[in-house]
């Protein structure tokens, strides 16, 4: 059997919760800062000995007169500097403190004083505002910094050099960009390459139709080579001499020719130099207005040269090609029979002032 007790608990009432007291909200909770300042309230004056964002702690200059004590008021704070003052006007309780002391608990705290109140002991924080007495000072800079230029003779020297040097760097970046757009508006490259050969006679179609008869290693007087016209007709070439012959690349027996087009080159015993390419009818067209013409070499030369135009230019431009073969004479002596072989571009630049060289017409 279990033995069960029962606990009479005496009822009691709960506990009261503690009161809050009035001064909770200001009690060290911000740190109490002496600033100097000066306080009236009414007609009685005070001198100020400690503030904080929450109070201000003030020692009488006089009989404080009766019924201040436990009154709510607005109290007018004056601050002194050296040549300006700061006044505030907050609503206050006025308590007792210790001995002759009053302390003045700001109602709202965070009424339209704060920002000046706030900036004046951030100020005081930071040294910038020391007491004198019963007025403030202000320990910052009170006049201009010096100029730069006061200091020693070789620091001068050194700006004066550098800036020197930025005037140079920014003249030189600005003639290349100036150097570049004018390279990009007066100058441009034809697309075809053209190769360094071997100076000779070339024989072209007189008439289009078709090759019956070649003979590359035919004697001065023999036929070279036949060509069967379109019209029917069977014309026949001689050899002018006894000379090397090259056969142009895609001419063989058989093969269909249109007038003008190369067959063979005939070379004497001199070996010369020739340049021949062709050029599209607008670099064309920019040559024969004065644009100045160059042979830019594979090497790096730059060799400047005249345009001569064929019968062969001719009878391409009328067919409507828009690439015609031309012969480029380079200056006398720029290049030699060791270029043979080699290749370059064209290129073609715009004479600002003035015209460029003038351009040649021959038959062949």
């Amino acid at each position: 059997m279990l033995d069960r007790t029962m606990t009479d608990h005496s009822q009691t009432e709960p506990d009261e919760p503690p009161k809050v007291p009035e001064d909770f909200g200001f009690d060290t909770e911000h740190p109490v800062l002496p600033v100097p300042f000066t306080a009236q309230i009414g007609d009685a004056k005070f001198e100020g000995t400690g503030l904080s964002v929450t109070a201000a702690y003030v020692a009488p200059l006089q009989s404080v007169p009766d019924g201040v004590v436990g009154g709510r008021t607005a109290v007018r704070l004056r601050f002194d500097f050296g040549g300006f003052t700061i006044t505030l006007f907050p609503e206050a309780l006025i308590k007792r403190g210790d001995g002759d002391e009053l302390t003045l608990q700001f109602l709202d705290p965070t009424g339209p004083h704060l920002p000046q109140l706030r900036y004046i002991l951030n100020t005081y924080i930071a040294g910038d505002v020391v007491s004198l007495g019963s007025m403030m000072a202000y320990t910052g800079p009170t006049k201009p910094k010096d100029p730069k230029g006061k200091g020693g003779g070789g620091a001068d020297t050194m700006r004066r050099i550098k800036s020197i040097g930025v005037v140079i760097v920014s003249c030189i970046l600005i003639y290349f960009a100036l150097s570049a757009l004018v390279t990009r508006y007066t100058t441009s490259f034809e697309l075809r390459p053209v190769f360094i050969t071997r100076a000779g006679n070339e024989m072209r179609a007189t008439s289009g139709g078709q090759i019956t008869y070649l003979n590359p290693e035919a004697r001065s007087g023999e036929v070279l080579y036949s060509i069967s016209a379109t019209t029917g007709d069977v014309l026949n070439f001689q050899s002018p001499c006894d000379c090397d012959v090259s056969v142009t690349d895609g001419v063989f027996e058989g093969a269909t020719v249109l007038p003008g087009d190369p067959i063979l080159t005939l070379f004497d015993g001199s070996v010369n130099v020739s340049v021949q390419t062709q050029m599209s009818t607008e670099g064309l067209a920019k040559a024969m207005s004065g644009e100045r013409i160059h042979l830019v070499m594979s090497d790096g030369r730059e060799i400047p040269a005249r345009l001569v135009l064929t019968s062969a230019t001719n009878a391409a431009a009328e067919r409507g090609d828009l690439f015609l073969p031309v012969k480029l004479v380079p200056a006398e002596g720029a290049l030699t029979p060791v270029d043979i072989g080699k290749s370059a571009r064209v290129r073609l630049t715009q004479v600002l002032f003035g015209r460029g060289a003038g351009q040649d017409r021959i038959d062949e």
